[in-house]
């Protein structure tokens, strides 16, 4: 069965209509095992603003935004409080034998034990965001798809590296999309959404 990382946008948690949006792009999948990763939108950027007034170290502030993400997480668990919540592979298996519901990933517990036990884990940088975190726990979960659920339209022309300059994605984020089987983006806000094909390990897919 099929794996798929949806990556939620921090900007989409403004959205009125959030659960019944996500809950369309869910159905599309046709039942696949689903992971998600929301990012840190205005709390992650309260942490940006704190770092340069009290001048923290790019480490210490990476650190505390990651925490930012469990407040987000926690927003979208109120809103669909159906879905579930894991912080690991071996969990997230279990719950998808349970049912196929989609599961929430606590990235920061999750990050935290990668930290300690993975060969190459994720740089505490500002170059890392949750498209990269996204990215990468789709390529070490061996993930069929990351899909990008944005607020923005892309130009399927648009080759990671020009994307990432557009700043739609972050720095290290084409680094890490070369290690994911497909990258596929989503305007979440559009009147109809879809998901649109864009990456094959970090190559533009020909419309």
């Amino acid at each position: 069965m099929r794996l798929v990382v949806l990556k939620l946008g921090g900007s989409l948690l403004a959205c009125a209509d959030l659960p019944d949006r996500l809950r369309s792009v869910v159905r599309k999948l046709n039942s696949s095992r689903i992971l998600i990763v929301v990012g840190g939108g205005a709390a992650a950027d309260a942490v940006r603003e704190w770092s340069r007034l009290h001048a923290l170290s790019e480490e210490s502030a990476h650190r505390i935004a990651l925490r930012s993400l469990s407040v987000t997480r926690a927003l979208v668990t109120e809103l669909l409080p159906e879905w579930g919540e894991v912080s690991s592979h071996d969990a997230a298996i279990r719950r998808w034998t349970e049912s196929l519901l989609p599961l929430l990933l606590d990235v920061e517990s999750h990050l935290l034990q990668a930290d300690s036990t993975d060969r190459d884990p994720l740089p505490h940088t500002w170059n890392v965001t949750s498209d990269s975190i996204a990215a990468w726990v789709a390529a070490r979960w061996s993930a069929d798809e990351l899909v990008l659920l944005k607020s923005t339209d892309l130009n399927p022309n648009v080759t990671v590296e020009q994307a990432q300059r557009d700043e739609l994605v972050d720095v290290h984020f084409p680094q890490i999309a070369a290690q994911v089987p497909r990258v596929s983006w989503c305007n979440l806000l559009d009147s109809a959404p879809r998901i649109q094909p864009w990456l094959k390990y970090g190559d533009r897919v020909s419309p």
